[in-house]
C-alpha cells in the first residue's frame, strides 16, 4: 500500500473529517439564505471555515505518526522524507477537492450560478484548500505531540474568522485594523470571492487574491520543509 493510500484512507475513515469536509458543506449549500447577496454571514464564509477545519483535521495524521515514532519506521524503508510528506499533503487535498467540485456543481444547479461564478468559486477554494494544508503542515512541525496543539490552531482559527472578514464584513473594524486579517489565507479567499459576485466577472482583485494565497502555500512549505518532522 502506497503512502498515498494509507494517508487517504485514514484521513476518510475519521468521522470527524468526514462530517467537516462532506455532511456541512451539503447542509450549507442546501441553505438558500446563506447564499443570498448581501447575507451578513454568507454560505462563501462558512465554507472557508470549513476548508480550513477540514485541512487541519486530514493532516493530522503527520502529527499522529512524528507522536507514535511512525515516521521513523516508514523512512527506514526505502521512502525519502520528501515522498512521505508530498503523498501526505496530496492524499490530505484529494477529499476537499471533491467537495469543492460538489459544492460548485451544486451551486450551479440549486442558485443558478454562472460558469464563471462557478469555476471562480472553484479555483478560489481549491487555491485556498492548498494555503490551508500546508499551513496545518508547517503548524504540525511546530509541535512534537497533540498537547497544545489542537488549542492553538482552534485559536488560529478563530482569529482568522474573526479577522478574515468570515464572522463580520472588515469594514466594522476601525482603520488599520481592516488589514490585520490579511496575515491569513482566508481573508484572501474572501476578498476574491466578494470581488466575483459583486462584478459577476474575476477581475485583476481576484487574481490578486489567488496570487496573494499561492505565496502563503509557497510560504507554508518553505516553512515546512525546513524543521525536522522526526
Amino acid at each position: 500500500m502506497t503512502i498515498f493510500r494509507y494517508a487517504l484512507l485514514r484521513a476518510i475513515r475519521n468521522p470527524l473529517t468526514l462530517i467537516a469536509t462532506y455532511l456541512l458543506p451539503v447542509v450549507l449549500i442546501l441553505i438558500p439564505s446563506l447564499w443570498e447577496d448581501g447575507a451578513f454571514i454568507s454560505g462563501f464564509a462558512f465554507l472557508a471555515i470549513l476548508v480550513m477545519s477540514s485541512a487541519y483535521l486530514s493532516s493530522l495524521s503527520i502529527l499522529t505518526d512524528k507522536a507514535d515514532g511512525a515516521v521513523l519506521r516508514i523512512l527506514a524503508a526505502p521512502v525519502t522524507m520528501r515522498r512521505y510528506l508530498t503523498e501526505n499533503l496530496f492524499a490530505c487535498m484529494v477529499p476537499l477537492f471533491a467537495q469543492i467540485s460538489l459544492i460548485s456543481i451544486l451551486g450551479a444547479i440549486l442558485y443558478d450560478w454562472s460558469l464563471t461564478l462557478s469555476l471562480a468559486v472553484f479555483l478560489c477554494y481549491t487555491v485556498l484548500t492548498l494555503a490551508s494544508v500546508t499551513m496545518a503542515f508547517a503548524w504540525h512541525c511546530l509541535f512534537k505531540g497533540a498537547e497544545g496543539n489542537i488549542a492553538g490552531f482552534s485559536m488560529v482559527l478563530f482569529l482568522t474568522a474573526f479577522l478574515g472578514g468570515m464572522t463580520f464584513p472588515v469594514e466594522v473594524f476601525p482603520g488599520p485594523l481592516q488589514y490585520v486579517g490579511a496575515v491569513f489565507p482566508a481573508y484572501w479567499a474572501m476578498r476574491g470571492l466578494d470581488v466575483v459576485q459583486e462584478l459577476g466577472t474575476v477581475s485583476g482583485e481576484y487574481w490578486l487574491a489567488i496570487a496573494a494565497m499561492l505565496l502563503f502555500a509557497i510560504a507554508y512549505l518553505l516553512y515546512g520543509g525546513k524543521r525536522r518532522i522526526v
